[in-house]
């Protein structure tokens, strides 16, 4: 069983893609990437 995750970062968002090989899908999360107070 294989997971790969894929996390892209563009205009203040994050989106991660997790493709699950075992059931044949994909999986979209899109939400506001939180500020890091430096």
């Amino acid at each position: 069983r294989h997971q790969h995750t894929v996390t892209l970062y563009a205009k203040g968002l994050t989106c991660e893609a997790d493709t699950l090989g075992s059931c044949g899908y994909v999986y979209l999360a899109v939400y506001p990437t939180p500020e890091t107070k430096k």
